[in-house]
């Protein structure tokens, strides 16, 4: 068992542990003490957002695929708690310290119940995009966006229930972001040679794709502003729609670079930010380096 749990673990943050690299594996152990930590020192701030902690868990086992492989030992689901625990071990022992019993009893409970439970597909999931752009579909599915929404949705309920924006305005920085995860993803060059449509022609299809699916992941959260009563935090949705946009038209000016357009994304959002959005008088600029990128795109021989 402690050598499936010790695989189990390596394949969790495979991402950013190679093999046998003890040095990330004490970054790591550290960073989890740490975190518990400045829970434990600032209990009374964190104690309302507690559960995110736990969210994570709930997300990658609705996510996981070794759970039928798993299954051929018999003690899978014994193994699949201790992995668990083990996740959220140092934040027990905050909670332990601040004596929040029944907070951990809570949180063994819904860990366990999650092991009980049958496993829901939520693979195959219609979404309502425009197809122009199919690098919506293909992100939402590759890095499974959609299970960002409930946890959003809880955020602004929070937000409202304690009286913090900040909360909300977070909110909706996750939305942008993910409004702009398609915009990241490049087709490739043959998709634009084919396209029938002239480059600026191409270019305005996308921003209006953009626009449209943007659209589609803000309607809940207006939803929930609408009936929550706060009208004056609709007006601060224009900047999920505005960012995307920036974002697509330096894909298109960067296209051969995306490292470098993630440069000047990054930077012309925090110039906008820190100088009133005086750089957004650059757009018309990028717009014309967009359009002239995809003649050449579309010019340039095989």
């Amino acid at each position: 068992m402690i050598k499936i749990l010790k695989y189990l673990l390596l394949i969790r943050f495979r991402k950013i542990l190679s093999k046998d690299d003890s040095f990330a594996i004490l970054f790591i152990i550290i960073a989890y003490v740490l975190s518990a930590l400045l829970v434990y020192n600032n209990y009374e701030y964190f104690k309302n957002y507690i559960f995110l902690l736990f969210f994570d868990i709930a997300l990658y086992h609705i996510n996981r695929t070794d759970v039928e492989f798993l299954k051929l030992d018999k003690n899978y689901k014994s193994i699949l708690f201790l992995e668990y625990l083990i996740y959220s071990f140092p934040f027990y022992i905050a909670l332990l310290f601040q004596e929040q019993f029944l907070i951990i009893i809570s949180f063994l409970g819904f860990k366990l119940l999650l092991l009980l439970l049958p496993k829901i597909n939520f693979k195959i999931i219609p979404y309502p995009f425009q197809i122009f752009n199919a690098y919506w579909h293909i992100s939402f599915r590759k890095y499974r966006l959609i299970y960002a929404f409930p946890l959003i949705i809880g955020l602004i309920y929070l937000a409202i229930e304690y009286n913090n924006e900040n909360i909300i305005f977070f909110s909706f920085i996750a939305l942008t972001v993910i409004s702009c995860t398609p915009s990241f993803e490049r087709e490739r060059l043959e998709e634009i040679k084919r396209n029938p449509c002239d480059s600026e022609k191409y270019l305005l299809k996308q921003i209006e794709n953009s626009i449209i699916n943007t659209f589609y992941i803000v309607i809940p959260l207006v939803l929930v502003l609408v009936f929550l009563s706060k009208w004056g935090m609709l007006i601060f949705l224009i900047l999920i729609f505005i960012v995307p946009l920036i974002s697509l038209l330096l894909k298109y000016a960067y296209f051969h670079n995306s490292f470098l357009q993630q440069i000047v994304f990054v930077f012309f959002i925090g110039l906008s930010f820190a100088l009133y959005g005086v750089p957004l008088l650059s757009i018309p600029f990028f717009y014309k380096k967009a359009i002239k990128n995809l003649k050449i795109i579309k010019n340039v021989n095989d």
